[in-house]
């Protein structure tokens, strides 16, 4: 298999939207492919944690990932994570069957590959026998912070991409050292790093990450594509976009992926707010800051795609 080369800007974590009855919501997961796609980004990132795939059944996973790539058709690459614990072979095998949905790369959950208290040669001999029970099907890496957090360090970094089979990783430790170790450690190779941190985008993006995957995309995907792409020849708009990711990224956070629904729903979208890893309820307070942010992000639309 040709490794598909991953390309630069915005990869959103996807959010899934759900019926009264908290199945999948297929005609909303069109509409929400349509509307990214429409927005400028360079990827999907489908069954992620803001995708609540770990509440998930592993079929409906797979269609979840399968109605994506269908929907995209080809306009986009779509990743999606293939590791949920067990042992190797086990997970090796859902890989493959993700594989099957016509993602361009499968998504390995960093922290599924070892518990909290082993280190990382155990991890590398894990992955070394996960890529050969894989063929050579293109995989992704995720810093995901379920079942914990664990970050990669560098050195592991450099091991993965210098196998040539992993070709994106999401960064999650909100460090812009570690972005840069990371970015110096895959220079090079076919592993490109994309920073899940809005606060630090910019900064990120001049050290060398290749673009945003992170929550931010599911409320202003148009905005943060616009900063990846034109950060260098439009320095003091960049920098006030910056701003505007710094500040907004508390309420973004609050009662997600509830309040990202409530957003796309405050947009137009018949999109309900239930979700499955959250009881959340928005009140007063929770909807008149989003709705802040949300004349704030139109006022930046309006002033940057006037013409």
């Amino acid at each position: 298999m040709q490794p598909v080369v991953m390309p630069d800007g915005v990869w959103p974590a996807m959010i899934t939207p759900l019926m009264a009855d908290r199945s999948i919501d297929w005609r909303g997961v069109d509409a929400l492919t349509d509307w990214l796609i429409e927005a400028g980004v360079a990827g999907l990132f489908a069954v992620g944690q803001s995708g609540e795939m770990f509440k998930l059944s592993d079929e409906e996973r797979l269609a979840l990932a399968r109605r994506v790539v269908e929907r995209t058709a080809g306009r986009v690459p779509v990743v999606a994570s293939g590791t949920f614990g067990g042992p190797i072979d086990r997970q090796a095998n859902f890989i493959r069957q993700m594989a099957a949905t016509g993602v361009q790369a499968v998504t390995v959950i960093i922290s599924e590959l070892a518990d909290p208290e082993e280190g990382d040669d155990i991890w590398q001999e894990r992955a070394e026998q996960l890529l050969a029970l894989t063929g050579d099907q293109p995989l992704a890496l995720y810093e995901c912070p379920e079942p914990y957090h664990r970050t990669i360090s560098p050195r592991l970094v450099n091991w993965a991409a210098n196998t040539g089979r992993f070709l994106l990783l999401k960064e999650t430790s909100r460090s812009l050292q570690s972005v840069k170790e990371k970015v110096a450690a895959s220079e090079g190779t076919p592993l490109h790093v994309f920073n899940a941190d809005a606060t630090a985008l910019l900064e990120s993006l001049k050290a060398g990450a290749r673009g945003y995957c992170g929550i931010a995309a599911n409320f202003y995907p148009d905005l943060v594509a616009w900063l990846c792409a034109h950060y260098a020849d439009h320095p003091e708009e960049a920098a006030q976009l910056q701003a505007l990711f710094s500040t907004a990224d508390p309420v973004l956070h609050l009662k997600y992926p509830v309040c990202a629904k409530y957003f796309r729903q405050k947009a137009g979208f018949d999109m309900r707010l239930d979700s499955r890893v959250s009881e959340a309820r928005l009140d007063d307070y929770d909807r008149r800051v989003l709705d802040a942010v949300a004349v704030t992000v139109d006022h930046f639309r309006s002033a940057l795609f006037a013409h």
